[in-house]
């Protein structure tokens, strides 16, 4: 789990800021690795002028350039864990337009996605993922949180360069798509 926390520590620490929420009284716990990156950040990002006939970079600067935040918190504490599991459950029910996309339970973790929807069946304003159970062959806890106008065909590329736990079935959510 360190070595992960290390790994999504220096691919992002270059982005992280600070940002207002519902989980961010995780981020000054010590036994949380928080990363968050803020809408600042993401107009710092639309400003590299990146010259590439690429689709696939087109495309993913225009995913980045439609983000409000990124919110994640991950701990192998399994009381801090509890915590994050309510917290979760708590935010759900407040927020009646969160719906689930999917479950999947598979190799020792539990891991759900929401969503709210968004300017059409593509796109949604926010996506949640929370997990539980084994990361690098320890139990943790996952919270994920993406604002903004996300994309749902281009979210699992993002996702997979954080090298998020659990966003594995993020690949099966864009290949429905």
């Amino acid at each position: 789990m360190k070595k992960l926390a290390i790994i999504l520590i220096l691919l992002v620490a270059p982005l992280a800021t600070s940002a207002q929420g519902f989980f961010d009284a995780y981020e000054d716990e010590k036994d949380v690795t928080a990363v968050v990156v803020t809408k600042n950040m993401f107009k710092l990002l639309a400003k590299i002028d990146i010259e590439s006939d690429d689709p696939e970079v087109q495309e993913y600067m225009n995913l980045v350039n439609n983000l409000e935040n990124i919110k994640i918190f991950i701990t192998e504490n399994p009381a801090t864990g509890k915590r994050m599991a309510g917290d979760v459950e708590a935010y759900i029910s407040k927020n009646k337009s969160l719906s689930e996309l999917m479950r999947v339970k598979d190799d020792g973790q539990n891991i759900k996605f929401y969503s709210k929807e968004g300017k059409n069946e593509n796109f949604v304003s926010e996506l949640l993922m929370f997990l539980e159970g084994s990361m690098d062959g320890k139990d943790g806890t996952v919270i994920m949180s993406i604002t903004g106008n996300i994309d749902l065909k281009q979210v699992s590329k993002l996702t997979k360069d954080l090298n998020v736990p659990g966003t594995e079935g993020l690949k099966k959510l864009d290949k429905k798509n």
